[in-house]
């Protein structure tokens, strides 16, 4: 998807919103494995600052993914907001910080693809639960702990190099 900004860079105007939907993945990114449900909402604005433009880009997306305690198929929304910077002067030399991102701006688009599927794999969180307070598989007989308890024992996983330490205060006062 291409934003053509070529008559906002033009005008007098500092500031340019717009919005639309990714239909469909047209980036160079692999993402088939990221069960992606498209369409991916965007909106954001475009604030001229002289000899850059601020990209100022709210995106949201929702994913299949399983619970990663209780393995149950959940659908996921995330929003996530992504700042960067649009060079208008290619000999200008500029360093990507860790808190500030430079994009390319060809003739005056801006090809938002790259932008929005980069951002979207990069805040899909790391761990995916059902709920907060998710309870997760009986690591014994397999039993989902959230429709109640199992009949298996409940043991202690000592390591056995401190098995001793277990009795340690057990008879005595301290």
């Amino acid at each position: 998807m291409k934003l053509n900004i070529k008559d906002f860079l033009q005008s007098p105007d500092k500031k340019m919103e717009f919005s639309g939907k990714l239909e469909h993945q047209q980036s160079d990114y692999d993402i088939s494995n990221l069960n992606l449900i498209f369409p991916i909402e965007y909106s954001g604005t475009i604030f001229d600052l002289e000899s850059e433009l601020l990209l100022d880009l709210s995106i949201n997306y929702k994913y299949n993914t399983h619970c990663d305690r209780c393995l149950k198929p959940l659908v996921k929304e995330q929003v996530s907001n992504l700042k960067g910077y649009f060079v208008k002067n290619s000999d200008m030399e500029y360093e990507d910080g860790a808190d500030i991102q430079y994009f390319e701006l060809c003739d005056g688009e801006i090809f938002l693809d790259d932008i929005i599927i980069s951002q979207v794999i990069t805040s899909m969180p790391f761990k995916n639960l059902c709920d907060e307070f998710c309870k997760g598989l009986c690591p014994k007989c397999g039993k989902d702990l959230n429709e109640g308890l199992c009949g298996c024992e409940k043991t202690k996983d000592v390591d056995l190099r401190f098995e001793k330490l277990m009795n340690l205060f057990n008879d005595e006062e301290v």
